[in-house]
């Protein structure tokens, strides 16, 4: 990469340079990455219940039943037991079905009011280079080319097209350089007030898919 160039990242159908990327970073809210994402996925296999309310740091909206919904369900899901990233789970391989089967065993019979938004975000928290935070917004955004994409995978509905149309933006941000151009930003980041210095620097610790998902707002 060239210094001083200014790659583009396309994200739900934005294209943003660079430097208007890192502004969206600049201006998102630091208490959301301190209370959700810098405490990490916890451990692997195991949902707790303060994970599961963590995700109300990002307007999850999950109640104290709800809450007990996934713990209940969290004791017999199919985990998926090791680190894992979306640019690996190829439709056709077994990381994909492994992120289906795990989808699945939430969504089929949770109770009224537990829709894919609030089990995206559970799931995200846990695997955070997975699973897209798939709220309607981000649903939205993607919509046009998760409908493109159903020629191909006619076999997938919207959920699953949707991770593809998210797949297909991080695969090209990294394979551009904008992504490797954007954390080097972060890393860089310099302000006078130095509390938002550090906090726009410690942004550098958030996964390449959570980072697109805050650029897509």
């Amino acid at each position: 990469m060239t210094p001083g160039t200014d790659q583009a990242l396309t994200v739900g159908g934005h294209v943003r340079t660079v430097e208007e990327a890192l502004g969206v970073l600049e201006q998102y809210p630091r208490k959301t990455p301190a209370a959700f994402d810098y405490l990490g996925p916890g451990d692997v296999g195991k949902l707790t219940a303060q994970e599961v309310i963590r995700t109300r740091k990002i307007s999850s909206r999950i109640s104290n039943k709800e809450v007990a919904y996934f713990l209940g369900a969290s004791e017999t899901a199919p985990w998926i037991w090791t680190a894992a990233d979306l640019a690996d789970a190829d439709p056709d391989g077994e990381l994909f079905t492994a992120m289906t089967d795990l989808y699945w065993h939430f969504a089929e019979g949770a109770p009224k009011g537990v829709s894919f938004a609030k089990i995206s975000k559970v799931l995200h928290l846990k695997h955070p280079s997975l699973f897209p935070i798939l709220d309607s917004h981000i649903a939205h955004a993607y919509a046009p080319v998760a409908k493109m994409l159903r020629k191909d995978h006619p076999e997938l509905g919207w959920r699953r097209r949707t991770w593809l149309a998210v797949r297909k933006d991080l695969l090209a941000a990294r394979t551009s350089g904008a992504l490797d151009e954007l954390r080097g930003r972060i890393r860089s980041y310099t302000s006078a007030d130095t509390k938002k210095q550090q906090e726009v620097r410690l942004m550098d610790g958030l996964t390449d898919l959570r980072i697109l998902d805050i650029l897509v707002w």
